[in-house]
């Protein structure tokens, strides 16, 4: 078949054909050579490395979010620790949390911990680290291994503002007027939510540019975050509700509710005032007794409800600039003795009508407001990554430690093991992919001498069938691992089309598009183009299908 030598070159590159392996000059000026036996090993091994590395970062992102990873090693048996410029090293840092003790101590200074304990400060950190030292010591000794147990909401408090300050220090850095008031009790609650919001930020990968570094007449945001993704810069309030005048055991009285009218409409209007950039409030209750899902749902169908209406709210004869806002509410930091640490989270809109979560429109119109707000859908998501704070330095599934904290062996992709045969007898295979249903795994293998391929099981452990529960089969090394595809949600969709075709050469995509009459009227795209499209179609196809599937009852059998 002749290529025509304006076509994309079918290596794969990109290129036209004419300016890649059709450019004649090129080929006769270096004719190109069969791989040696040697060299062939080396691409073989170099791409399973860079398989395996993938599938790490997966596992990785699914607890460190998309900003910077953690940065750490052992030698000579001293835990290194680098948080953005800085170095860090001890001796007794198991696990990741063990590190973010030390942390918060070193971050607020160890000298102004022991000068304020000294004049009895009666500020929260001393009094939650004295709480979760007597919690550590109830869990049980034992020089080297780790120590679990439930969480308390001290031991939440302690553990987040910890985490929200590594992240900041590790993607940017801790503004001075953030640690001065973190060092002041007046001031702690506040900050402390600032710390949390803008550690959501860095695990959306957001550059924390310009964080308000000092008091000032002229109004500003706690932060200044710039994607990434867009390069679009969103200026951010962050607020949070000190106490509760009303009972808030009972979440749907007047006087519950009214109070939550008053603070979330006055939030808004003081903040909208301010005139930012691409704004976004987040407002904390702190609303000490929820702890259920069925209130927490309540609450979050009150502030949306007062949200709706507060955008008719007017600033000197004119409506609120659009805004996203984001109310939260996290148990412990009204709550220093409630079990667990019960959090919510939920994003309305102020005039902002083309956020497509909420709201009916056209499949392409969703879509299509979906890839423009994905700033902000990855915020949200990176909130909920925020909220898990890892275990592990290195992002090993945490299932997959041992009691002293190191990472227990797994099967992986690439493997080498002996095995049974149909026949019985002790084969030699390779492993080249797995997946994992429940307890077990089923591995396609291949015996390295005889090249014969077929499907092996294999039992998991009980750590392992919990990690590839949580992470997906990509802590055996499997890179192109995805959760189940939820064809119930339009997004998700959407995201796992885009993910099918994220590697896909640009000669594949432009096949599909050639061969299927309903896309040749997206010829001519480029790869990029041609992927997004390919997922949009793909999924407006599927979608009316679902839908059509969840409205019709179950088949009983009866009559």
């Amino acid at each position: 078949m002749k290529i025509h030598r304006n076509a994309f070159c079918p290596c794969g590159s990109g290129k036209k054909y004419k300016s890649c392996c059709g450019d004649q000059t090129k080929a006769k000026a270096s004719p190109k050579l069969r791989p040696s036996t040697a060299e062939q090993s080396l691409q073989r091994r170099a791409q399973e490395m860079l398989r395996a590395h993938r599938a790490a970062e997966n596992v990785r992102q699914q607890q460190q979010g998309y900003g910077k990873p953690i940065i750490s090693m052992v030698d000579h048996g001293y835990r290194i620790v680098a948080v953005g410029n800085t170095v860090f090293w001890g001796q007794k840092w198991l696990v990741f949390p063990d590190f973010l003790f030390y942390f918060l101590k070193k971050t607020l200074r160890f000298e102004w911990g022991s000068r304020a304990q000294k004049e009895k400060s009666p500020h929260p950190v001393f009094r939650w680290l004295e709480k979760a030292n007597d919690y550590a010591a109830k869990q049980g000794t034992g020089q080297g291994r780790v120590k679990s147990g439930p969480l308390i909401g001290f031991l939440s408090a302690t553990l987040h503002l910890s985490y929200a300050l590594y992240l900041i220090a590790h993607n940017d850095e801790i503004p001075k007027r953030l640690l001065l008031r973190l060092r002041d009790p007046a001031t702690f609650m506040p900050a402390y939510y600032e710390a949390l919001v803008g550690a959501a930020l860095a695990v959306a990968g957001f550059e924390i540019a310009n964080a308000e570094t000092k008091a000032t007449s002229t109004p500003t945001p706690e932060f200044r975050a710039r994607s990434k993704t867009s390069g679009k810069v969103y200026e951010v309030e962050a607020k949070r509700k000190d106490r509760w005048t009303a009972p808030t055991g009972d979440v749907n009285s007047h006087s519950f509710k009214d109070e939550l009218e008053r603070y979330v409409r006055n939030q808004i209007y003081s903040a909208s005032k301010k005139k930012l950039q691409n704004p976004i409030f987040w407002l904390e209750l702190s609303i000490p007794t929820l702890s259920t899902e069925a209130d927490s749902r309540a609450v979050a169908a009150h502030a949306k409800s007062i949200i709706r209406e507060a955008e008719k709210i007017k600033i000197e004869g004119e409506p609120l600039p659009h805004a996203f806002v984001v109310v939260t509410n996290h148990t412990f930091l009204a709550n220093e003795d409630i079990a667990g640490e019960p959090s919510f989270a939920l994003l309305e809109t102020i005039h902002i009508p083309d956020y497509p979560f909420g709201r009916t429109m056209e499949i392409e119109d969703a879509l299509e407001s979906y890839d423009k707000h994905r700033d902000i859908v990855w915020m949200m998501k990176a909130w909920h990554l925020a909220r898990t704070i890892p275990t592990t330095f290195d992002g090993t599934a945490p299932e997959l430690l041992s009691s002293d904290g190191q990472p227990q062996k797994t099967v992986q992709i690439g493997d080498t093991l002996v095995v049974r045969d149909k026949d019985g007898n002790g084969v030699t295979v390779r492993i080249e992919d797995i997946s994992s249903m429940g307890d077990k795994a089923i591995a396609a293998v291949r015996d390295v001498a005889t090249n014969s391929r077929w499907l092996q099981e294999f039992p998991l452990t009980e750590g392992e069938t919990q990690a590839a529960a949580r992470f997906t089969d990509a802590i055996f090394g499997k890179d192109n691992a995805s959760r189940s595809m939820r064809d119930s949600d339009l997004f998700d969709l959407y995201d796992w089309f885009l993910k099918q075709y994220a590697d896909t050469k640009p000669e594949q995509l432009f096949k599909l598009i050639r061969e299927d009459a309903g896309l040749r009227q997206f010829e001519g795209l480029s790869p990029a183009e041609a992927r997004m499209r390919l997922a949009r179609e793909y999924t407006k196809r599927m979608w009316p299908t679902s839908q059509a599937r969840k409205a019709t009852p179950p088949h009983t059998g009866q009559t």
